[in-house]
């Protein structure tokens, strides 16, 4: 299957994951393609939705700085029990998320009157 977004356009929306190889986000990528290839998310939004799926999965193995403080030079990074709360543990997978929600397939009624 052919990559449905890149590196490069992952790394511009998460800065966080610009020094991740682009042979890490590439697995990533891979996964997230085929997740929304079979999707009911249209061709149109496609890239997009790879996109910040793939910023999802691969943030959630990254670590984040939470805090900083200047003097004494602290540092608190996430506790790692965000990966807990699926695709509302980033925001792109809160992105990801609308978009689902937004071109999900609704079930169709049919009626009929006697």
């Amino acid at each position: 299957m052919e990559p449905l977004t890149t590196a490069v356009k992952i790394k511009s929306i998460a800065n966080h994951l610009k020094s991740l190889p682009d042979t890490d986000l590439a697995v990533y990528i891979e996964d997230a393609s085929l997740e929304v290839s079979s999707s009911s998310v249209p061709e149109a939004y496609r890239e997009r939705a790879v996109r910040y799926l793939a910023a999802h999965l691969a943030s959630l193995n990254v670590r984040q700085v939470q805090q900083q403080k200047v003097a004494d030079m602290s540092q608190t990074y996430q506790d790692g029990s965000e990966s807990n709360k699926g695709l509302d543990a980033t925001a792109y997978g809160q992105e990801y998320a609308r978009l689902l929600k937004r071109f999900a397939v609704r079930p169709s009624l049919n009626l009929t009157v006697l």
